[in-house]
């Protein structure tokens, strides 16, 4: 397959504004810019590629708050295993503590992981995820007696099938689409337990390619992720639909990919045109 992107091609800028979640009329303060092959802005040049159902042959799932969520919460698991290690924060605290500690986290790019690739944007890998997910837990729960142990049962708990659950829609989806002979694939940012997760989860069984952030060395919003994903799937990126639920990490990378993009937002408070309610819809709208 010929390279999917032209590193020199020019595009006309479209604005995401931040917390909107949708592609909006061109900003008159843009200019138009190339794609610098790192990860898209709020405000920065993006292609919005139309959705041909005659050309789409894989379509590429994120996995947490698309296709799969933690049950119970992830705040309601940190407040129970906390208070079993000694915190005494509340259920509110934990959870105001856990969306700042992932936020962080998601902007910092170096960790000592021991890689050649470490200061590389978007680098990661098995390593680095552990001691990710260990930096949130101590920073949420820094009240617990011992740390280590702490992290240890939630590090494990993410990682058992049996704390998960699939969306309703799901399994229904899946099978549809690949009786139309549509070929599925995850796309996530995580690590290996997400494997373990996957194989327990019947709803998941149409999905035949995992492409998991950790094993590729690159995560979402990383260029180097979604041509991963091209070169496992085989695909020219017209040929590829990305379903997720962030607006930046899944739908604006994407874009900036060249690749078509769907937002999945589930919310009562959905307003957005470009987004879809359930999974289910995009049978409808890959109707050939």
């Amino acid at each position: 397959m010929d390279a999917p992107f032209n590193e020199n091609r020019r595009i006309l800028p479209r604005c995401l504004k931040k917390g909107s979640g949708g592609l909006n009329d061109p900003a008159p303060t843009c200019q138009t810019l190339e794609i610098c092959g790192q990860t898209p802005s709020f405000c920065e040049a993006m292609t919005e590629p139309a959705i041909d159902p005659r050309r789409i042959r894989w379509i590429a799932f994120d996995a947490v708050d698309t296709l799969i969520k933690p049950t119970p919460s992830v705040s309601a698991i940190y407040h129970e295993v906390g208070v079993r290690h000694g915190s005494r924060l509340s259920r509110e605290q934990v959870s105001a503590r856990f969306r700042e500690a992932f936020s962080q986290s998601a902007e910092a790019n170096v960790l000592a992981c021991g890689c050649r690739e470490v200061t590389e944007p978007w680098h990661t890998c098995e390593s680095r995820e552990r001691l990710r997910w260990k930096e949130i837990v101590d920073s949420v729960l820094d009240d617990v007696v011992n740390r280590d142990r702490c992290f240890e049962e939630l590090f494990a708990h993410f990682g058992q099938t049996s704390s998960w659950t699939c969306f309703p829609e799901v399994e229904a989806t899946l099978v549809e689409l690949r009786e139309r002979g549509l070929r599925l694939a995850v796309s996530s940012n995580f690590d290996a337990r997400l494997n373990t997760v996957m194989d327990g989860l019947a709803a998941l069984y149409p999905i035949e390619l995992r492409v998991i952030s950790s094993q590729v060395g690159h995560r979402k919003p990383s260029r180097r992720f979604f041509e991963s994903l091209l070169m496992r799937t085989g695909c020219e990126p017209a040929e590829l639909l990305f379903v997720g639920d962030n607006p930046q990490t899944d739908v604006a990378a994407a874009l900036a990919a060249g690749i078509p993009s769907l937002r999945i937002d589930r919310s009562p408070a959905n307003i957005e045109n470009r987004a879809i309610r359930s999974l289910i819809e995009i049978v409808d709208l890959l109707r050939r």
